[in-house]
């Protein structure tokens, strides 16, 4: 009966980890669009700005509202990045004294209050985006709401990288496993 058992839990196991590797996955491009992305078009802007400005004397002025949008983009898409790949200051004193269960609680219970704080930051970012949405940038027209966007947007990621935290935290044999920054692929 064991036996008959075991496969089950094994093909769970293994779609759950599917599923939340092909979230992460999903979240880490995102992120790296959002923040490339961010970077690529600043810089462009900003050079055509400058090129403008040396050949005419005049500026375009939208340049000039492209960091005021799309920095955002670019800080929490790289914030993002760095919760998943566990690259984000930790303090471990703790994790020295608890064995692998203790480990394993305290990790899991960081997550729910990671999740929690995360999506409950998303929820008051909305009522923020009601208050900034009559700003407007004048040159492009384009509303503030747009840069506030990406907070919520960054919190929303962190929440979901939270839950995907917890999801391997409870199917790694070991907790420190999880996330653990390896040094060598930042080269």
């Amino acid at each position: 009966m064991n036996s008959a058992h075991l496969p089950k839990v094994a093909a769970k196991k293994g779609v759950t980890t599917r599923v939340v590797e092909w979230v992460d996955a999903s979240i880490v491009v995102a992120s790296t669009v959002a923040a490339i992305g961010s970077l690529a078009i600043m810089f462009i802007s900003l050079m055509a700005e400058v090129i403008v400005r040396y050949l005419t004397n005049q500026g375009m002025g939208w340049p000039t509202e492209m960091p005021n949008i799309l920095f955002p983009w670019l800080v929490m898409g790289g914030i993002v990045l760095g919760a998943q790949r566990g690259q984000h200051i930790a303090v471990t004193a703790l994790n020295v004294l608890l064995g692998r269960t203790g480990n394993r609680v305290l990790m899991l219970s960081h997550q729910v209050l990671i999740t929690a704080t995360f999506f409950y930051l998303a929820w008051v970012g909305l009522g923020v985006i009601e208050i900034t949405g009559s700003e407007m940038y004048p040159v492009t027209g384009i509303t503030a709401r747009w840069a506030y966007l990406a907070m919520i947007v960054g919190f929303v990621g962190l929440g979901i990288t939270a839950i995907t935290t917890f999801a391997r935290l409870l199917l790694a044999d070991n907790p420190h496993s999880v996330r653990k920054h390896h040094i060598e692929e930042d080269v």
